[in-house]
């Protein structure tokens, strides 16, 4: 296992993405959605009941000390792909709650929280965009515990894949 895992639901055009450096999920339209049944609090904690490859996601997060979040961006949110896988993470987090600067989240299952870094991607990206995407990312971070976030913007894939060599 690697010290990044990455979210993501391009194809990479011929570009690998280093292995050894990225531990890689691929979002495709075969991911199913979160049941919404809270298996993963009760029945499983921490993992999805949800038996595919998707599964291992949550369960891979407090085992690396970077997430990576590669996503069209949509109306200024995540693709429906990534956010079904994201959504299942929900595991990763405690069921209970608890104030963060005036706000409720989750609490924390495990003691290490990984970095946060959202690579969005889109032909035209409109102001509005940027800021709801970005509120999103803050949110999700909080509700991660992740130590740090960074939130970029990309016009192209190409252009993206190209930072991450």
């Amino acid at each position: 296992m690697t010290n990044t895992l990455v979210l993501q639901d391009i194809d990479t055009n011929g570009i690998a993405l280093n292995k050894e450096k990225y531990t890689i999920f691929q979002a495709s339209h075969e991911v199913k959605p979160c049941l919404g049944c809270f298996g993963c609090w009760i029945k499983t904690p921490g993992k999805c009941v949800i038996n595919d490859n998707d599964s291992d996601f949550a369960i891979t997060i407090p085992h690396v000390q970077e997430v990576i979040i590669i996503s069209q961006l949509v109306f200024g949110g995540l693709s429906p792909n990534i956010k079904a896988i994201f959504d299942r993470s929900i595991g990763f987090i405690l069921p209970f709650f608890c104030n963060v600067n005036g706000e409720m989240h989750h609490k924390q299952r495990y003691k290490k929280r990984p970095s946060l870094k959202y690579l969005l991607y889109a032909n035209v990206i409109s102001d509005k965009e940027k800021s709801t995407a970005q509120k999103l990312a803050k949110a999700n971070a909080i509700n991660l515990g992740a130590d740090n976030l960074s939130v970029h913007f990309y016009h192209s894939t190409i252009e993206l894949l190209e930072d991450l060599k």
